[in-house]
């Protein structure tokens, strides 16, 4: 009788007890101490068995974590299925000319579900229900397959939004410190960028008069002025400059 579960249903679960098996805690049988044999240092204890046994569940149950995981089991699961696809003739239970259906065929895979004949291959046992019945039962299932493939894309595209937002999920780490806000980390930040630049451009301004040998201390004294009034319109207009950034960005 064909079943409904697919090779690789079959053998994941297979796969599955096995690992559950494998999990057990070692235990010592009852009759342990029984069968050791005598030793030159005493009998060994039931506490130290007990802390060794202890130790060791706990780096297997490590080791089969890391080696028997989830992935590695599907990924054994789909080459099983994947020989049994490929070597068609070894398959039991055909009970089509063509192949398509066959015991352990994944009914969920649409292009399975394609390769489908429209009509049942007639025999002379079979009644006009049966054919009828299959007919129904392959829309049925070419419904559900397409059921399927709609929601699976839902399901892709609403992964992808929730890795769009997953950075504004704690707004008050991710959000909040790149707000433009009242003593917040980006006015200080702002504020210090304004001071630097200002220096910035004085150094600048200033290398474009160097002082001379030549002047007076009188001519100095006027030239220190005129700078320092040169200094005070940059420092305002850079400070004009970055108070309407600060108005936009707000």
């Amino acid at each position: 009788m064909v079943t409904g579960n697919s090779i690789y249903d079959i053998k994941k679960g297979f796969l599955s007890s096995q690992l559950r098996i494998l999990n057990g805690a070692l235990e010592p049988k009852a009759n342990w101490q029984d069968k050791l044999p005598e030793g030159e240092h005493g009998d060994l204890s039931e506490g130290v068995l007990n802390q060794v046994l202890y130790k060791l569940n706990i780096v297997a149950k490590r080791h089969q974590k890391l080696v028997y995981s989830s992935q590695a089991l599907r990924h054994v699961a789909e080459q099983i299925d994947d020989l049994y696809q490929k070597k068609e003739d070894s398959v039991e239970g055909i009970i089509q000319e063509d192949d398509v259906l066959r015991r352990g065929v994944n009914l969920k895979d649409p292009q399975n579900i394609d390769l489908l004949p429209e009509s049942y291959p007639a025999e002379e046992k079979d009644s006009e229900e049966d054919l009828e019945e299959y007919q129904t039962l392959k829309a049925k299932l070419a419904n559900h397959s397409a059921a399927l493939q709609t929601q699976r894309q839902r399901h892709a595209y609403y992964s992808q939004l929730k890795s769009l937002i997953a950075p504004f999920a704690d707004p008050q780490q991710s959000v909040q410190p790149n707000l433009v806000t009242k003593d917040g980390p980006l006015a200080a930040e702002l504020e210090r960028t304004r001071l630097l630049a200002a220096k910035l451009a004085y150094q600048i301004e200033k290398s474009k008069f160097p002082d001379t040998d030549r002047m007076d201390e009188d001519g100095d004294e006027e030239m220190d002025e005129d700078e320092d009034e040169e200094m005070e319109e940059m420092e305002e207009s850079v400070e004009d400059q970055l108070r309407k950034i600060l108005e936009q960005a707000s």
